[in-house]
């Protein structure tokens, strides 16, 4: 069986593919292998077949045969890593947190501990509705989701 772990070896220790970032490798018993990638600027079919042409060469199918999936996150998938915050750092995003509590905002920085994002609230002040912007310090492990909040205009 390969292993998760293997296939995340290969991208560290593969020059070709230090340009990729991994998001989610999963290996399945029957040696079914799905590997979710991307890069600092978005990832195209054409880098998902590099990847995967890539991985089929450093894992030697006379030896062990295997199905391998390679894709993007997908943009309504949740954050899976600390690079996709970095990446997505300028841009509008939906968090939920562990208690249910729901939030939207502008994403502004990233730690390694957590992230702080610019919300928006209104608030009547003299007769008038007022939009109040606050800025939240949120620690990872009070996140449940995080995604990009698409918008069209």
């Amino acid at each position: 069986m390969i292993s998760a772990q293997r296939v995340k070896d290969l991208f560290e220790q593969t020059p070709e593919l230090s340009r990729y970032f991994i998001v989610e490798v999963k290996a399945s018993e029957n040696n079914e292998i799905f590997v979710s990638a991307d890069t600092d600027s978005g990832i195209t079919i054409d880098e998902c077949g590099e990847i995967s042409r890539i991985i089929d060469e450093k894992l030697n199918r006379d030896v062990e045969d295997f199905d391998l999936e390679v894709s993007s996150p997908g943009l309504s998938e949740p954050f899976k890593v600390l690079r996709q915050y970095q990446k997505n750092t300028g841009k509008n995003v939906e968090i939920v947190l562990t208690g249910g509590e729901k939030l939207s905002g502008k994403l502004l920085a990233v730690s390694l501990d957590g992230i702080t994002v610019e919300t928006e609230r209104k608030e009547k002040q003299n007769k008038k509705t007022v939009k109040i912007k606050e800025n939240k310090n949120l620690n990872f492990c009070d996140i449940k989701t995080t995604k990009l909040k698409i918008t069209f205009k």
